[in-house]
């Protein structure tokens, strides 16, 4: 048995002690009751290597979470896919993403600095962008229904800084409300080029009560004050035009509004065009609302010490009625506090490819 295990080993190019093993080793299994491995043994590895091969293939994907923001109906809100793990992608494969899915989209990481609790990235399909408030509470929802985020305070890491988020469970959902920042107030601008931009003859523009201006409570937004619905509704704007005199003024988009709107419980109506984001116009803009909300707290309600809560309506013209909730504290003449708040609902989920 040795001199075969021998010439076996040789026709193997192995070394002989390593081909006698081979050949002894079973019989000695077998007279210490020990069983050599069976077909069905090498069956179940093959099968034990095939399933590790298929969690390689889920390892290269990535959960995306569809949701829509501050629906006002069914088919309201605006649309937002959150990608819950995003650790591992990459910025180009982040703003792919955004392309892909032709909207805002929202990317949840470790956060970098100690006091945050999680950190949000913003991308539209033509570029980064600093916050965006639709889309973080459409992560903070998903974060708290996945148990990533145990607590109803949280603060966010973004790019324009650090943000507090609270966020309360109801039988419909779960309420998220968005600190912002104090308003800063651009200078009035003349309506002539605005009225080019919006494509409407500059009376239609409503100077009486208030001027055009920018406000900012995280990023800056053109407000003009419109005349009627109708002059609100038939807006077609000159684009090019448009993004031109936002690049100039330092904007990231314009929010004409009207003060008197049919729609329920809102004390205002506005749209959102953004500045070169990729999509023409918005359903739901969180941080122009809580300017809207800042500017009209000053102007309307002469900064009157309290708490106004003003109601939104946006997406109207679009078909996805949505409603934000601007929230303005007032003291000392001063707006001293601004924040949104409303829901997201998840829509679907789904694996891709990242």
């Amino acid at each position: 048995m040795v001199q075969t295990s021998l010439v076996a080993a040789r026709r193997l190019d192995v070394h002989p002690r390593v081909g006698l093993l081979r050949f002894v080793l079973p019989s000695f299994m077998v007279v210490l009751g020990l069983r050599a491995a069976t077909d069905f043994e090498v069956l179940m590895a093959l099968q034990k290597r095939k399933s590790s091969e298929s969690e390689t293939v889920k390892a290269n994907q990535i959960e995306v979470v569809h949701t829509r923001v501050f629906a006002a109906s069914p088919n309201g809100g605006n649309p937002c896919p959150v990608m819950p793990c995003a650790d591992r992608l990459t910025d180009r494969q982040m703003h792919d993403l955004a392309r892909k899915f032709g909207l805002d989209t929202a990317f949840v990481l470790r956060p970098r600095t100690k006091s945050a609790d999680i950190r949000i990235r913003y991308f539209v399909p033509d570029h980064e962008m600093g916050v965006s408030g639709h889309a973080t509470i459409a992560a903070i929802t998903v974060a708290r229904l996945d148990g990533t985020l145990k607590s109803d305070h949280v603060r966010v890491e973004t790019m324009t800084g650090i943000f507090e988020v609270e966020s309360a469970r109801r039988r419909d959902g779960i309420i998220v409300t968005l600190e912002q920042n104090k308003p800063v107030f651009g200078p009035t601008l003349d309506p002539n080029p605005v009225a080019r931009a919006l494509n409407i003859d500059a009376k239609r523009i409503r100077l009486a009560e208030s001027p055009i201006q920018s406000v900012s409570v995280s990023r800056a937004k053109l407000l003009v004050p419109l005349e009627d619905s109708k002059v609100l509704d038939n807006l077609n704007p000159d684009y090019q035009a448009l993004w031109e005199l936002s690049e100039k003024l330092q904007v990231t988009g314009f929010y004409p509004f009207i003060r008197h709107t049919d729609k329920e419980n809102a004390q205002a109506e506005a749209r959102q065009f953004p500045l070169r984001a990729g999509f023409p116009e918005d359903a739901a803009t969180g941080v122009a609302a809580a300017a809207l909300g800042a500017y009209l707290a000053t102007y309307d309600r002469k900064c009157l010490t309290g708490q106004h809560v003003l109601r939104i309506a946006q997406g109207y013209a679009m078909q996805a009625p949505s409603a934000i909730e601007a929230i303005v504290e007032c003291a000392a003449g001063k707006v001293t506090r601004t924040a949104i708040r409303g829901t997201a609902e998840v829509v679907r989920r789904e694996r891709i490819e990242d």
